[in-house]
């Protein structure tokens, strides 16, 4: 039973990472449709490097995710802390529904009621777009590592300090390392994220999934759209996605041994 488990995982992770490094071999592939491989090379690289419009959209994935990660973890925060150390609440049945609607659902909702209130779109609905969805991420995360130290909370008021000293010298301290997973998580989250966005940007305002998916529907038009250019303006991408996943799932494992 052990060995059918084990030769499950191996086949699950390498369906999830050979498209992957498929794509990463490819990068440094000079044949620009992937037809065969012609030789290694840094054409694409040296090509993305003089991508302006990649640059943009590199900016504007990074803007968005950065403000959107850090408006929805400090909502989270403060909704976890209120919550307490109750096991179930109210709150908890409202955060849950978003992580399991499908995204095209609440991709137009968003969509809807921006265009109902006549929302100039552009960077600011966009990121309002990602924060309403990263905030249920970020509870859930906040929730499972904890942010309210109740007996440390007494013990600190009992020692004369007030509710505010507490809650900057005790919690926060304290629930740091949850906040920073629930940060890494909802901007990887918002960074990558291409259906939200499509349905909550403007003319003239784009991320780099947006830009990706542009010149993947025209492959060849120019040297920008050609596969294994778009392949590398991918790598960078999972690179970070991977980087943020593995600090995530190290933290995870550190804990648990704990």
């Amino acid at each position: 039973m052990r060995g059918l488990l084990r030769a499950y995982t191996f086949v699950l992770m390498a369906l999830l990472y050979l498209p992957v490094a498929f794509m990463i071999v490819n990068s440094f592939n000079e044949d620009p449709f992937m037809e065969g491989f012609r030789g290694p090379s840094l054409r694409w690289f040296e090509l993305a490097l003089r991508d302006v419009q990649a640059a943009v959209g590199y900016f504007n994935s990074f803007t968005v995710a950065l403000a959107s990660g850090l408006l929805s973890v400090s909502l989270a925060f403060l909704a976890a802390y209120a919550v307490g150390n109750r096991r179930v609440t109210l709150f908890d049945a409202l955060a849950y529904p978003p992580i399991v609607i499908p995204e095209i659902a609440e991709a137009v909702a968003l969509f809807m009621m921006f265009h109902t209130v006549g929302a100039e779109m552009g960077w600011l609905t966009v990121m309002i777009g990602h924060t309403a969805f990263n905030v249920a991420f970020a509870y859930v995360t906040l929730r499972a590592t904890g942010v309210r130290f109740e007996n440390l909370e007494n013990a600190a008021r009992t020692l004369g300090a007030g509710g505010l000293r507490t809650f900057k010298d005790v919690v926060l301290p304290l629930a740091f390392p949850g906040v920073v997973v629930a940060i890494a998580i909802t901007f990887l989250l918002s960074f990558t994220n291409f259906i939200k966005t499509l349905f909550t940007t403007g003319p003239g305002f784009y991320t780099l999934p947006l830009l990706i998916w542009n010149r993947a529907k025209r492959p060849g038009v120019e040297e920008f759209t050609y596969p294994n250019a778009l392949n590398a303006l991918f790598v960078p991408l999972v690179l970070i996605s991977l980087s943020i996943a593995i600090a995530y799932t190290v933290y995870v494992m550190s804990k648990r041994k704990e």
